[in-house]
This record gives C-alpha cells, sequence and structure tokens, in this order.
C-alpha cells in the first residue's frame, strides 16, 4: 500500500495499517518500520504521527489480546480473513478497547471507508457489523496468560519458571505498558539540568529519572530531527543499562575494552564518565554495527572511542593486561527488552538459554587477561534467565582470578537490591520502569 504513498495522502489510519502489515508480514522490527513509514508520509502532522504510532505499538504489543476479541465476534475463522480486512479490524478494535477518545461510530466508518478503498466494498458491511457487535458487547477476560499478555506460551512459561506464577504476571503485566524513553546526558558536552531546558525549549516533555545524568521525555515524533540530538548533547538508552555502567564506576582516563559494543550506548556512557583523557576500544564482530557505532561516536564528538571490528571468540595476546574495565555485555536471550521490543513477543523463536550462556562464558574465557590485576569485569545481559545470568557470574567467581565486588552504595533511592553487596543484581521490568537486566561487577585479584 506504502508504494502509493507519494500519489496519494494516505490517512493516518491508513499509514497505521501498512505498518501494521509491515511488521506482521515481513517481521519487521516494529521500531524501525514504524520509523520509516511515517517518513514516506511527511504530510501527517506531528499530532497524526502520535496516533499512527500508539496504534502500532499498540496493535503489536496486545495483539493476541486483539485477535481473541476479533475471534469471539466473527463467525469467519480469523485465518480466512483477508488479511488487509484483518488488520483494518485490529486498529479499529485497539481504538475501541484501548483507547477513550475516539467515538465509536467514527472509529466503524473510518474503518468501512478503508475497506472500500482497499477494492474490498464488498466486505464493508461484514466489517461495519463485527465492529458494531464487538463495541455493544463486553468480550470475556482470557484466562489464557499468553492471549491476556499477548506473549508466546514458551515465554510465559520461561518467566513462570523464572520466577513463580506471582512474579511472572507481574512482569507481563509491566511489559503490556510502553516503554518510556530515556536520555543519556553527554555530560562531557552539557549539563543535566541545562539539558533539560534546551529541550524544554524545543517542546519536549522532560522528566527526572532516577538514575544520575538521564532525563525521561515524552511528547517526541521522532527525536533525531532536534537540534540537542543532531549536536550530539545526549543519546537515547535505557536507564538499567546505564545503571551498569554508573555500578562499573570507570575511573577518569581508564583504559576501556567494550567486548560487544553495537549499538554504542554503554561504549557512549563510559565516555562520559571517564572524561576525554580515557581510551575506550569498541568492538564488534558486525560491520554494519561498526558503522552505527562510528556514527554515534563522530555525533556525540567523542575522541576517546576507537571502533574496531573484532571477534570476541578470538583471544588477543597484544591487550593481556591493558585494560581498566572489560565491559561484556553478552549475547543473550534478550528477554529483558519486550516493553521495548513488542514484537519479540510475537515472533521471537525460542533459542536455548545453554547455548547462549556458554557463548558468554567462551568471549569471557577468551578476554578476562585482558583486565590488569586490580581491573574489573561487568558482566551484564539484557535478560532474565538464571542459566545465562547468575550460573554464569559463578562460574567466573570459581574458575577465573575475580573477586565480587560489593556496589550496594551505588544503588540509587528507593531502588533495593540486597544483593549488590555480593556482586549482582537482576533488575526486572516492574521494578522501575525499564528493560529486565542483569548487572555483576568482579575485580581481578591475581
Amino acid at each position: 500500500m506504502c508504494h502509493n504513498c507519494a500519489m496519494k495522502k494516505n490517512s493516518e489510519r491508513e499509514v497505521a495499517v501498512a505498518a501494521l502489515r509491515e511488521i506482521l508480514e515481513s517481521r519487521a522490527y516494529s521500531n524501525l518500520a514504524l520509523r520509516r513509514i511515517l517518513a514516506e508520509n511527511g504530510h501527517l502532522g506531528r499530532v497524526q504521527r502520535a496516533f499512527v504510532t500508539e496504534i502500532v505499538a499498540g496493535c503489536v504489543r496486545n495483539l493476541f489480546y486483539i485477535d481473541h476479541i476479533i475471534a469471539n465476534f466473527s463467525k469467519t475463522p480469523l485465518k480466512k480473513i483477508k488479511p488487509q480486512i484483518l488488520n483494518i479490524l485490529r486498529i479499529s478494535v485497539y481504538q475501541m478497547k484501548f483507547m477513550d477518545k475516539v467515538p465509536i461510530f467514527a472509529i466503524c466508518d473510518e474503518a468501512v471507508k478503508m475497506a472500500k478503498s482497499q477494492a474490498f466494498g464488498g466486505l464493508s458491511g461484514f466489517v461495519n457489523s463485527l465492529l458494531r457487535n464487538i463495541a455493544r458487547n463486553e468480550t470475556p477476560a482470557p484466562k489464557d496468560l499468553s492471549i491476556r499478555y499477548s506473549t508466546q506460551n514458551w515465554i510465559v512459561r520461561h518467566f513462570i519458571d523464572e520466577l513463580g506464577e506471582s512474579g511472572a504476571k507481574s512482569l507481563l503485566t509491566s511489559i503490556m505498558q510502553p516503554p518510556a524513553i530515556t536520555l543519556c546526558v553527554n555530560t562531557l558536552k552539557v549539563t543535566t539540568s541545562d539539558l533539560a531546558g534546551i529541550l524544554a525549549a524545543e517542546g519536549v516533555e522532560v522528566a527526572p529519572a532516577t538514575v544520575a545524568n538521564a532525563l525521561k521525555i515524552a511528547k517526541t515524533a521522532d527525536i533525531s530531527t532536534l537540534d540537542s540530538f543532531k549536536q550530539g548533547l545526549y543519546h537515547i538508552m535505557d536507564e538499567a543499562a546505564m545503571l551498569a555502567v554508573q555500578i562499573a564506576a570507570p575511573p577518569e582516563n581508564a583504559r576501556i575494552i567494550d567486548l560487544c559494543a553495537a549499538p554504542g550506548g554503554k561504549t557512549f556512557a563510559a565516555a562520559y564518565l571517564a572524561g576525554v583523557g580515557a581510551k575506550i576500544v569498541a568492538n564488534d564482530i558486525h560491520p554494519h554495527k561498526i558503522k552505527l557505532l562510528e556514527d554515534g561516536v563522530a555525533r556525540l564528538g567523542l575522541k576517546n572511542v576507537e571502533a574496531r571490528l573484532a571477534d570476541a571468540k578470538i583471544h588477543r595476546p597484544e591487550l593481556a593486561n591493558w585494560a581498566d574495565l572489560l565491559i561484556v555485555d553478552a549475547p543473550c536471550s534478550g528477554l529483558g527488552t519486550l516493553r521495548r521490543r513488542p514484537d519479540l513477543k510475537l515472533f521471537k523463536e525460542p533459542e536455548s538459554p545453554e547455548t547462549l550462556a556458554l557463548l558468554a562464558r567462551e568471549f569471557i574465557k577468551n578476554s578476562w587477561q585482558y583486565v590488569k590485576i586490580g581491573g574489573r569485569i561487568l558482566f551484564c545481559t539484557c535478560t532474565i534467565s538464571k542459566i545465562e545470568n547468575i550460573d554464569n557470574f559463578n562460574w567466573i567467581k570459581a574458575n577465573l582470578p575475580f573477586k565480587p565486588v560489593d556496589f550496594f552504595d551505588k544503588i540509587p533511592q528507593p531502588l533495593d537490591y540486597p544483593t549488590a553487596k555480593f556482586g549482582h543484581i537482576q533488575i526486572l521490568p516492574q521494578n522501575f520502569d525499564t528493560d529486565g537486566f542483569f548487572i555483576s561487577l568482579l575485580e581481578r585479584v591475581e
């Protein structure tokens, strides 16, 4: 549908249907698909873009539940409904059940108009009567947690195994909320309070964050268009990941290796903390990700970072005893990021946590000697999985010359993580509205 964008100016709901179709059919990363389709539809104003973004993100976040509602009232099985019509129904049901500002008659009228404009005029009666029926009647709440939280069964089971039923429900409830957008302030260029003023002048809503040198923002459609972004005054980063770097507390002028650095958030945050005299080597195995890193370094004006194409599985003897800090944010199952990446709840293939844990272990085996005696390893992941997290932390303690570092005093109030005294914490999304994140810190003793 989007190929016609240049010829015909699509309404915001048509743009939403196009984006949803691309995400569900091509399994496109939802944020990227949305950004690209909004860019192709430049005629939409700021309020319209926000409307499209909410509908598309909301549909992806609640897809199984929305489909459950449609299936409850449709005599035609979902598999038999034409995909384009099904997506029109999905965005309509989302507006009905999750947005209180849109009148029912407007939702139904727009859906009928879209069915006709997509050459499905014969189905406009079906669309109209089904939506009016859904509007008039309550749908019984699903008992199935997978449907209620629009999350694949294997992920729900994994969370129950890790956290018990009530912990899993609390986590699943929290990932139904849209993520906060948090900025990590480039303190080499601007103070947090000055940046708050600059953003407010650009029309961005700003709120304080829990961790230091961070701001939460709202009411911005595309941050990359702001002057403050182009001037490199900050980068976007989740607060849990920021906290990891602050816990590692790289000293002024430190030598730092970030083993799997792209897209660069931790590298950049470490660069701000360690100052202009630091030397930071940011490694990644993918050339396109190195390009992303280099673009970030250039925009932020960081002179202390060098991006290198490198495979973490290969030991580099020339780096022995070089680093004050080694950051190992290992490949993981990524189950802490479902709030930010709701498409993963729908499409993520089950991966073996054992295999991923062994890969992380292989990276650590090959790189621990880069750390000076007295230097530190920050081992972290963006997942919730004992095998990938605490088991690997315990393996480092048992097999390598490292001891845990007590970082309890680095945890900001009002967070409470008693295990920080023993060198590790598991942040859950419901703890302070962030990604799920495991953070551990160990010091080389011999």
